[in-house]
């Protein structure tokens, strides 16, 4: 190996290292979301350490095929302490500065969906719901008028009639009516309770 390519090894090394502390800095910033989970800590951990040495010895194979040397840990521990005694403070001011525009855009971006997209959803699945029970009223009592219309001569009919019974089939006629209505209003009361019994549940 050339004393060329031992020097352009040693300061890519030095600069992998530097890369390295950053990187690290980087892992240990956002790990506190996953510390708590020890399986995913674990993970995490050897995929960043296995990427890492991934990206390194890309480097080192770029720089002189992959030969490793003593002097080439040497060259990564230097670089690794000169980004903690000269970058690292540096670095974890912009990290956070970084983030917190991230943030920010992020809040920004979801306001704009919510505003653009969501509400006028919501706006007009409101309005479709208005205007269904708007329709569904206006069905309800047109019905009611067609239904007291179309009754409205039989019970003329039906009341010319009974005062034409005898006073036993009106008695009788009464009587019926009552045991109807009862059994009505029964019906209705237990439904009730079976609706507020499902709804309590």
């Amino acid at each position: 190996m050339s004393l060329t390519t031992q020097f352009s090894t040693i300061m890519v090394m030095i600069a992998g290292g530097v890369y390295l502390g950053c990187a690290l800095d980087t892992f240990r910033r956002f790990d506190s979301y996953w510390k708590h989970h020890r399986i995913l800590s674990y993970s995490m951990e050897i995929c960043f350490w296995l990427l890492q040495t991934l990206v390194l010895f890309y480097l080192l194979f770029l720089v002189n095929q992959g030969e490793i040397r003593l002097y080439i840990f040497l060259s990564v521990f230097c670089g690794i302490a000169a980004y903690k005694s000269l970058f690292a403070s540096v670095y974890q001011r912009l990290l956070e500065y970084i983030i917190t525009i991230i943030k920010r855009c992020f809040q920004i971006t979801l306001g704009i969906i919510r505003l653009v997209i969501i509400r006028p959803i919501v706006v007009v699945i409101h309005l479709l719901l208005a205007v269904g029970l708007f329709m569904v009223g206006i069905a309800f009592t047109s019905m009611k008028i067609l239904v007291k219309f179309i009754f409205f001569p039989i019970r003329i009919i039906g009341k010319l009639i009974y005062r034409l019974m005898p006073e036993n089939a009106q008695k009788y006629l009464v009587y019926l009516a009552g045991f109807y209505s009862k059994m009505e209003n029964n019906i209705t009361k237990r439904w009730k309770a079976i609706w507020h019994k499902g709804g309590s549940g």
